[in-house]
């Protein structure tokens, strides 16, 4: 097998067309013919001595070697992404990687005193949903991120930001049609989360109970759709007490226990040990730091 790539259009054009698994949209996405893709595949097939897809009457389906391709190709598209991105930067440009409800609900109203103390700064807010640290490459993706877990994850420098409290809660509307007075009603109400059952898990371990596999249990892509499902009555969620506190106050939510708990979980800033930290970097991390020291020590634990 010849390692020899002569043709890098080839590269793109294969990538296209496993993504979208069509010689047609493929050949309309990158503004070419269809015999045109298909040149190109049979192409670099022929250079790598693999079959790379499967014809099939809906489309092109991926074999093993397409598949493992694909990856290795991802990620080299990803690296070089980053190094354009690196060299066309301005000067003390930092990339985020940032949760959409953390930004909302915390970094926003405080991002102002960041930036009017350090004017030259420039940031690169990048969203995800909770997946930075789960990428292959995440210094390709950005330069630090903020991760809800329990601080776990193995190739970054992680800073817990503060400890946290969940509070339970639902809407009025579900706590009136499931009255839940005890830790054991949530057993049969469904139960709202993003990512995996952990923070369920933890929850029902605390309190002598345990989740079932039949439970009822519905999972949501982020925590922004978690908070509208809940007010919109579909069942119980955990959240981090401050960020529905605002709920809470309006009577949109309710927490039918009235109290908070305490949890393993937190928000985490994470840097890659890989990344090697600019000034301005650092200049971000010590104002996240001590911004979030100072949140922390202003929140009464209740």
């Amino acid at each position: 097998m010849s390692g020899d790539i002569r043709n890098l259009k080839s590269l793109q054009v294969f990538m296209v067309a496993y993504e979208l698994g069509n010689v047609t949209r493929a050949a309309r996405e990158l503004h070419i013919s269809q015999s045109a893709v298909s040149y190109h595949i049979k192409r670099l097939e022929t250079d790598l001595g693999v079959i790379l897809f499967r014809r099939k009457p809906h489309g092109l389906e991926p074999t093993k070697r397409g598949k493992q391709l694909a990856h290795h190709v991802d990620r080299g598209l990803s690296a070089i992404r980053a190094g354009l991105d690196s060299v066309a930067s301005r000067p003390g440009s930092v990339r985020v990687a940032m949760l959409p409800m953390f930004a909302s609900r915390w970094l926003s109203s405080r991002l102002g005193h960041l930036l009017e103390a350090n004017p030259d700064l420039q940031l690169s807010i990048q969203n995800h949903n909770n997946s930075f640290a789960k990428l292959a490459a995440p210094e390709t993706f950005a330069d630090l991120g903020i991760q809800w877990g329990r601080g776990d994850w193995e190739g970054f420098h992680i800073t817990r930001l503060w400890p946290e409290r969940l509070a339970l809660v639902c809407s009025p509307g579900y706590l009136a049609e499931h009255p839940i007075t005890a830790p054991e009603d949530l057993l049969t109400c469904s139960l709202l989360h993003v990512d995996d059952t952990r923070m369920w898990d933890e929850w029902m371990a605390g309190n002598g109970l345990q989740m079932a596999p039949s439970a009822r249990q519905m999972m949501l892509e982020d925590r922004h759709f978690q908070l509208s499902s809940t007010i919109n009555g579909l069942g119980v969620s955990l959240f981090a007490a401050w960020l529905i506190e605002r709920e809470l106050q309006s009577g949109e939510l309710v927490a039918p226990f009235g109290e908070t708990f305490a949890t393993s979980f937190a928000y985490h800033l994470i840097v890659p040990r890989n990344v090697d930290p600019t000034p301005e970097l650092q200049r971000f991390i010590d104002w996240m730091e001590n911004t979030s020291g100072a949140f922390a020590a202003a929140r009464p634990v209740r």
